[in-house]
């Protein structure tokens, strides 16, 4: 009983920080996509967070990889590069205003065999900006959100 007693205090500290405590934490998400394109071009092992999506594209990740069983599913590529290495160069990030206050577009320009140009849609969801949707729009052009529902 008195280790119990103990333990409620930790227990109530961890459901009152609400969030946890390895979840990614995007502040800007320019600065953000910078930094993932930096790490992308730095190393061919480095993995984007997969903790930084909106409930929806989750959602849709997720029912991807429940229908692919272990198998490769509707995407067979890295959608950060538009291709499956990260041979990456003259990376550059801008941002531009999204119209609303709660929503804000990236766009990443490299060459990655030729030139490519990634846009990353954020939305500002309970005060965490996440990533709610990416598309191609130079090279071959997609839309993740429609790729991830190729079933």
């Amino acid at each position: 009983m008195r280790s119990l007693l103990k333990t409620i205090p930790l227990l109530a500290s961890v459901f009152a920080i609400g969030e946890p405590a390895f979840a990614t934490r995007i502040d800007d998400p320019a600065a953000f996509v910078r930094d993932v394109y930096r790490r992308l071009a730095a190393s061919a092992h480095y993995q984007p967070p997969t903790d930084i999506y909106t409930p929806r594209l989750k959602a849709l990740f997720d029912e991807d990889r429940r229908r692919a069983k272990g198998e490769v599913g509707c995407i067979d590529f890295v959608f950060w590069t538009n291709g499956q290495d990260s041979n990456l160069r003259d990376v550059r990030v801008t941002s531009q205003a999204a119209g609303r206050p709660d929503r804000a577009l990236v766009t990443a320009t490299f060459i990655h065999e030729r030139r490519q140009e990634i846009q990353l849609d954020f939305q500002k969801i309970g005060g965490r900006w996440l990533l709610d949707d990416a598309c191609s729009l130079a090279g071959e052009t997609w839309i993740l959100s429609k790729l991830l529902k190729c079933w």
